[in-house]
């Protein structure tokens, strides 16, 4: 989460396919059908923002310093108006993914980085368990660690 990029995490970033949560699972191109529980190795976890207007997003960061049109975000006047959420680099059955996560199911992340930490696991290289419960209009991933 800290240390300088290797050149293997570089190319697993310009490689990896958005997966994408809907209350039905999370879909994993090119596949289009969603599964409702998968298991992955977390590559790297870092911090990301979106602005939404009319539910609709105008802006986003996927490093919580800049957007990705250039704009720095400390200065930024719509930075209060932004929502918090967490990007995942995964790695699910050799195949890099990323994954956005919006407010409950990042909460549900940071729970998981917790109990790790508390029992002296590292986050990176976890292999994690995701599950998608049907919320209605939207999806929340539950995580669980995988026994090492």
């Amino acid at each position: 989460m800290g240390a300088p990029t290797r050149f293997g995490d570089l190319i697993r970033r310009v490689l990896a396919r958005y997966a994408t949560v809907t209350p039905g699972g999370i879909v994993l191109p090119p596949a289009t059908a969603p599964v409702r529980e998968i298991t992955a190795t977390l590559v790297r976890a870092s911090p990301a923002r979106t602005l939404y207007r009319e539910r609709r997003p105008i802006c986003r960061s996927l490093d919580d310093v800049r957007s990705l049109t250039g704009r720095a975000c400390a200065g930024c006047p719509d930075r209060p108006s932004c929502t918090p959420q967490v990007l995942l680099d995964l790695e699910i059955d050799g195949f890099p993914y990323r994954l956005l996560l919006a407010y409950t199911s990042a909460k549900n992340f940071l729970l998981l980085a917790e109990r790790l930490a508390t029992t002296g696991r590292p986050l990176e290289n976890a292999r994690l368990r995701l599950a998608v419960l049907d919320r209605g209009h939207f999806g929340e991933v539950r995580f669980a660690a995988d026994p090492a």
